[in-house]
């Protein structure tokens, strides 16, 4: 899927409460550091979560990541004022350069607020800057609930999938809806090239998208076993020190697509694992 404004548009998506203790630069960087907040298109009553890893270089120069869509963006351009608070930021989606997004507002007392635009389609975005606790035990503490949290949910999440692809006959993992989506198995097969996507980088492996699942056999009995292997990474990556944007990006994007396997189950007149 494009890193664009349509996905900010996309179906169902866990809001997972996290905290990073992250350096914020020196006294007078108000920029640098890691930021959390939501986006959405005008009218839009549902808010897509996204996380901005910023690096000011002290003049007027901003780089970083954009995280939380499926597939990271990076910024290939961005200016702050000091003076005015004035924030823009020019993202594409990691690895290519043409620009998908663009954030333009103002920052201040940690917080940044504005208009983000996309394929011709205008919203807002909200972010605020996460800072360090003053109680590094609290900190800790914190850090440990929501570690065990995004577990939890994954496990959920993940268990319905699972389930679903169990559920489904192979005759069915052909079924499309219309032409113009994908089968059942691809579906499935999406999700678990998400799942080594994401966990793969949030356990600091140097790998990007690839569609090799997809691509492959479509079969049940290929995709319910490549399903469990990255199901089986992912569980390992949220039970260890897994980079927390990366985590949740996954669980984003999978209940993203689980929300088409409902559809899909419906029509084939079974009953989603979740209902």
């Amino acid at each position: 899927m494009k890193l664009n404004a349509v996905s900010i548009m996309c179906g169902l998506l866990l809001s997972v409460a996290t905290t990073i203790a992250q350096s914020a630069g020196t006294p007078a960087d108000v920029v640098s550091g890691t930021w959390k907040g939501d986006m959405a298109p005008k009218g839009a009553t549902t808010r897509h979560p996204i996380t901005l890893e910023l690096k000011f270089d002290g003049k007027s120069a901003v780089s970083g990541k954009l995280l939380g869509l499926e597939i990271p963006g990076e910024v290939k351009a961005g200016t702050f004022d000091a003076k005015t608070g004035a924030l823009k930021l020019s993202i594409a989606k990691e690895g290519e350069s043409a620009i998908g997004l663009t954030f333009e507002g103002t920052l201040a007392k940690g917080t940044a607020s504005g208009t983000v635009v996309g394929q011709g389609q205008t919203g807002d975005f909200k972010v605020a800057r996460s800072t360090s606790g003053s109680a590094p035990a609290a900190s800790q503490a914190s850090a440990n609930e929501t570690a065990a949290a995004m577990l939890s949910g994954f496990n959920e999440l993940s268990g319905w999938v699972t389930k679903a692809a169990d559920m489904v006959p192979p005759d069915k993992y052909s079924h499309k809806p219309t032409p113009t989506v994908r089968t059942f198995g691809q579906l499935i097969a999406h999700i678990a090239d998400g799942q080594n996507y994401y966990c793969g980088r949030a356990a600091g492996k140097k790998i990007e998208w690839s569609d090799a699942v997809e691509k492959g056999g479509t079969d049940k009995a290929t995709l319910v076993a490549k399903l469990k292997q990255s199901t089986d990474a992912c569980t390992a990556a949220y039970g260890g020190n897994g980079q927390a944007g990366l985590l949740i990006g996954n669980i984003g994007h999978t209940s993203l697509h689980y929300g088409n396997i409902i559809t899909y189950m419906r029509m084939m007149g079974l009953t989603p694992p979740s209902s």
